[in-house]
């Protein structure tokens, strides 16, 4: 075990889209949180097991951050080791024991990882970024900012009980917010469905035997087949067929119906797809373990790219009929795909959909990519204008709560027809996933707009902040509390109109009736101090944050600077109101009503702020 202090600091970051959060990582910390210290006592025992997944199997009781403290622990003790057990595989573990919520907690797994290997890099961390953005796309943006050590990142989604380095927990409300941790069921081998809506599988695990995989398992080492547990993989390989091919012969073919899956023994492939001047561009090289055309195989799409052979080639083929079987009789196959097909999409240098037809869509370019959703640019081709398409993550169509929540954002947004409010033009289901339809529209964010021009003037602010007013106050008369007011979330026009966008954190006003959620969820330098201890969904928090964007716009600096969710906890205790200094009298005292500790004290006519 490594001797001395230790601490390293994450920033958790997605793109606007999603969610961010800032985790420390103090080793000398964690090593004193019970789960990771009884992991640790029992690892060093003879008569003790050293597997940290039986451990937390058996504690039925561990919550989700108590798991991810054990693992974190078991990544500590292994480091520098032959024994090294990769990020991938506690992470699969803990989405089989968490479900939904689980992503919070992964990053923790991977970034802790990463920061080891950026400690133990012999040249510059570039390699290192490389790779760790290669293995976990959905975190492609997290990474590069915790390379930069960037500080405080932006939205946060956490568990109520996870703690932060410090030892300091968020204060957890009482009664039907406090988390539950259902019991595991008994672990069945042959047990392949995953039912999240089902909530007494939501926290079904895999016993960690089932990782276990034979040596001369073609797909045991092979992510993300490696997450199956082995009665599964035999099933699989007995039914592949040998294929051969020969320098310059094609594999697979784009536009071809997708008749089989390969997996690559030997040799090399390159990947080419036809650009929208229909010539073709190399978007990947691919040797011996990778995977080839589970695209056409989960979407029931054209392939999307030609695979041809550079050497001669020798691989593995699972024919589509023998596929379909066995993913009707262990639906979990298809889910495991989903995560190959997940980081297919939305990829940095390539993106597999640009130039794609859906419908009467052709999209055209990404926008923009989170964990939850990948947004692209598209025409229209019937009225030949463009639209933006929001596609939920293929990696979370097979989680229950986080595809009620896209469908939520679309059924709030479906009702809403207000001028500062973007439009929802419709949605659809293609590509086994689920898109939503908004309006395009051309512009910058206010966060860019101060990044690059400046605090606004009196005059600009006082016309951003009336748009903005009468847009939320449109919202709260639905019974909407937006949750993730900010100013990277609202968007300036060309012509100077101002459009709030992104409800995917949006909820109904709580009545009282236990629809509340047990995570809190908003951007931790913008929210009101109630939302971030966890209370219900109120129209009271989304005045606060308006208050930290009008500062922001004000100042061109964030009311709340601290760089560590405890110290932004330690602020809003020792709550004071900022220095008006120069501001108008009426400016003045709008933010002095937006910015009370006191949810009761923040009294604001959003409908007087937007006749200003």
């Amino acid at each position: 075990m490594n001797a001395g202090p230790q601490k390293e600091t994450a920033s958790f970051a997605e793109s606007g889209l999603t969610t961010r959060c800032d985790v420390e990582f103090d080793i000398d910390s964690l090593l004193l949180r019970p789960a990771a210290a009884e992991f640790l006592a029992l690892s060093s025992s003879d008569q003790e097991t050293s597997d940290v997944f039986g451990f937390v199997h058996q504690k039925t009781d561990f919550t989700p951050q108590q798991c991810v403290d054990a693992l974190l622990a078991d990544q500590h003790r292994r480091h520098g080791t032959e024994e090294v057990v990769p990020a991938e595989t506690y992470c699969t573990f803990l989405r089989n024991r968490i479900g939904d919520g689980s992503t919070s907690f992964e990053w923790q797994i991977v970034a802790r990882e990463f920061l080891l290997a950026l400690k133990a890099a012999d040249s510059t961390s570039t390699v290192a970024l490389k790779n760790f953005c290669t293995r976990f796309p959905e975190f492609q943006e997290q990474l590069v900012d915790l390379s930069r050590s960037d500080g405080l990142s932006e939205t946060l989604i956490i568990d109520p009980t996870c703690s932060f380095g410090s030892g300091h927990e968020p204060t957890i409300p009482q009664g039907p917010t406090q988390p539950q941790v259902p019991a595991e069921k008994p672990f069945d081998p042959e047990a392949t469905q995953l039912d999240f809506d089902d909530p007494d599988q939501s926290s079904l695990a895999y016993h960690p035997e089932s990782f276990v995989h034979d040596q001369s398992s073609l797909l045991g080492g092979t992510e993300p087949f490696s997450q199956l547990p082995p009665v599964i993989l035999e099933k699989i390989e007995e039914r592949l067929d040998e294929r051969h091919f020969q320098p310059d012969e094609h594999l697979i073919r784009e536009g071809d119906v997708g008749d089989g899956l390969y997996f690559l023994t030997d040799g090399r492939v390159t990947v080419l797809s036809t650009d929208q001047l229909s010539q073709d561009q190399e978007i990947a090289r691919c040797g011996p373990g990778s995977i080839l055309g589970e695209m056409a195989l989960l979407t029931d799409q054209p392939r999307t790219a030609s695979v041809i052979a550079t050497t001669d080639v020798s691989a593995k083929f699972l024919p589509l009929p023998i596929f379909q079987e066995l993913a009707s009789n262990h639906p979990v196959i298809g889910q495991v795909l989903t995560q190959l097909l997940a980081q297919r999409l939305g990829r940095q240098d390539h993106d597999a959909l640009s130039g794609k037809r859906f419908g009467r869509y052709r999209i055209t370019e990404r926008l923009g990519r989170g964990g939850m959703a990948i947004v692209y640019e598209a025409l229209d081709e019937q009225s030949m204008s463009p639209v933006a398409l929001k596609m939920m993550s293929h990696r979370l169509v097979y989680d229950a709560n986080a595809l009620k929540l896209f469908q939520s954002e679309a059924r709030m947004i479906e009702e809403f027809d207000h001028p500062h409010i973007v439009r929802m033009l419709g949605r659809f289901k293609a590509f086994r996933s689920f898109f939503i339809v908004l309006e395009f529209c051309d512009g910058v964010s206010l966060d860019q707009c101060v990044r690059q021009d400046g605090p606004l003037d009196d005059t600009q602010f006082r016309k951003v902040m009336a748009q903005l007013a009468a847009a939320l106050s449109y919202a709260h008369s639905k019974g909407i509390v937006h949750r993730d007011i900010k100013p990277s979330n609202v968007l300036l026009t060309s012509d100077g109109n101002v459009k709030l966008m992104d409800f995917g954190l949006a909820k109904p006003v709580d009545n009282g009736e236990g629809n509340s959620s047990r995570l809190i969820s908003g951007t931790p330098r913008f929210m009101a101090p109630e939302q971030l201890q966890g209370a219900p969904p109120d129209t009271q928090a989304d005045l606060f944050a308006l208050g930290c964007t009008a500062w922001k716009l004000l100042t061109g600096k964030e009311l709340i600077s601290d760089t560590r969710l405890t110290d932004i906890e330690d602020r809003h205790e020792n709550w004071q109101l900022p220095d008006m200094g120069n501001l108008s009298p009426e400016i003045s005292a709008f933010l002095q009503n937006c910015l009370q500790a006191d949810p009761a004290q923040r009294c604001v006519d959003l409908d007087a702020i937007s006749r200003w």
